[in-house]
């Protein structure tokens, strides 16, 4: 058991939980870590309870070792053994996901959280309760924060951060509860408009967050109003957190990693998107508008991750092929990184050898789909041709590339989805020295994508959860067209 932290008197104290479950185990978040590093310039004290990578170190099999990926960034996992231990948790969750009077979920509607607020009341009840000796271990011998805070980054997390919420409530009652995160941020004008969402916290903050969490942990050491940026559930209303301009050194705490993985430190150099465009995506929404920050918080990532023997992956929704030669510039080879991109001219054997000269040694590609229909629906046109150089470059490279590809889109033909999506496979394999991996997804209707807002025609809004991100649908061609259903 490890024992919990001792909090300075100077300031405000705080714990910051990410609750389980993430498909990754390669090292921490940027976002708490970005909250810690703001707080302790500021004076104040903030611990991070990382519960998704403790409890991945304890459910991986004890005797299977972690096989090291060949990609750097979320990519390097050991893919077989993280199945092992997502199918573990989902089977935990299944024992506190049923219950009478309309409240069971199903398994998938768990993932997505497609369900009403009993229903998730309950299963967070449950796992309180069944899984409180789990729960009271992790929070070991921590002392009475001033502040209990929540960051969620999808719907799969809610079950377990409401659950572990509850705990702390019984633990510490009276501490303030404050939730945020990418999830928070998506569903924020939801939760100012319905009181139900206040089983969750005290109040809640939307956006990127390190000035106003700075100035809460202030008004909590002070006993000041609260920020306006902490808006409370059925308020009404609700604002944006304030942007920071970048320079944030953040601090890494609560690092647990599997046997044998590597330490990978995230780190950014921009915010939002610099396409912004893509139909299906809610970044523009989540992230807000898109700008360069200052160098100082990556350099500072880089120099931790230079002393630690780590690699670097850069989070940034978009890295354009003027921020990949900045990155490469700041990290000229003394570590191995990551960055996401798209498909770009600029992408050349030439500017990728550089880039590998530099340390790159992966990059994620949202190339999405190259059906002509698909782009035109989605507002992403990329050449196959261009796709096709950009593998060639890679290959004489040697920067290893993921490949994200979607199919499912309303009103395209799925075989002609499944004929294009083998091609693309067929094309990635040709090339035999190159280390690349498709990450093919099932297309999804976002809340706050554009595709949601103004749906096209023949899509239908058939449900939605006040949890989840996730909407149901379904398309209706007009006569005479072919027929797809979600």
């Amino acid at each position: 058991m490890q024992t919990g932290p001792v909090f300075r008197s100077c300031g405000a104290s705080a714990l910051l939980m990410v609750p389980p479950l993430l498909k990754f185990a390669s090292g921490p978040l940027l976002g708490p870590a970005m909250l810690v590093g703001a707080a302790e310039r500021a004076g104040h004290t903030v611990e991070v309870l990382d519960l998704n990578a403790r409890w991945i170190a304890q459910a991986l099999p004890a005797k299977l070792p972690w096989t090291p990926s060949p990609f750097v960034g979320d990519h390097d996992r050991d893919e077989d053994l993280l199945r092992l231990v997502q199918e573990r948790f989902r089977l935990t969750m299944l024992q506190h996901v049923g219950g009478e009077g309309g409240r069971a979920l199903s398994l998938d509607a768990m993932v997505a959280l497609q369900a009403e607020h009993d229903s998730v009341e309950h299963a967070a009840r449950s796992i309180a309760a069944n899984e409180q000796r789990w729960i009271t271990a992790q929070f070991g011998s921590t002392p009475r924060p001033d502040l209990f805070c929540v960051s969620v980054l999808y719907a799969g997390q809610v079950l377990w951060a409401l659950a572990v919420t509850l705990a702390a409530r019984e633990r510490w009652p009276g501490v303030p509860v404050v939730w945020g995160g990418a999830h928070v941020t998506a569903l924020a004008a939801e939760i100012a408009a319905d009181p139900r969402y206040g089983i969750a916290a005290d109040a809640f903050v939307a956006g990127y967050a390190e000035d106003t969490f700075v100035e809460l942990l202030g008004a909590v050491a002070t006993r000041a109003p609260w920020p306006r940026e902490c808006f409370r559930a059925g308020s009404q209303q609700w604002e944006r957190a304030r942007a920071d301009d970048g320079q944030i050194v953040p601090a890494f705490r609560d690092l647990h990693l599997p046997s044998g993985a590597r330490l990978t430190l995230p780190a950014q150099i921009s915010r939002g998107c610099a396409y912004g465009r893509c139909a299906f995506c809610t970044y523009p929404t989540t992230e807000g508008p898109y700008r360069e920050l200052r160098t100082a918080s990556a350099e500072g990532v880089i120099a931790e991750a230079i002393r630690r023997d780590a690699n670097v992956s850069f989070k940034d929704s978009l890295l354009t092929a003027p921020l990949l030669r900045k990155v490469g510039r700041l990290v000229d080879g003394r570590l191995s990184w990551s960055g996401c991109t798209k498909l770009s001219p600029s992408l050349d054997v030439a500017m990728l050898m550089d880039l590998a000269s530099q340390g790159c040694r992966t990059l994620e590609i949202g190339l999405e789909t190259l059906l002509d229909e698909a782009q035109v629906l989605v507002d992403k046109r990329q050449s196959g041709d261009l796709f096709l150089r950009t593998l060639d470059a890679a290959n004489d490279a040697g920067v290893a590339l993921v490949i994200n590809y979607m199919t499912g889109f309303p009103g395209v033909d799925p075989s002609e989805e499944a004929r294009c999506l083998a091609t693309v496979a067929s094309e990635v394999s040709a090339r035999v020295s190159l280390l690349a991996k498709i990450e093919h997804n099932h297309f999804e209707l976002e809340r706050g994508a554009p595709l949601s807002q103004r749906p096209p025609a023949g899509v239908r809004i058939t449900g939605q959860w006040p949890w989840s991100s996730v909407l149901g649908w379904s398309y209706e061609p007009a006569p005479g067209t072919l027929r797809v259903v979600s």
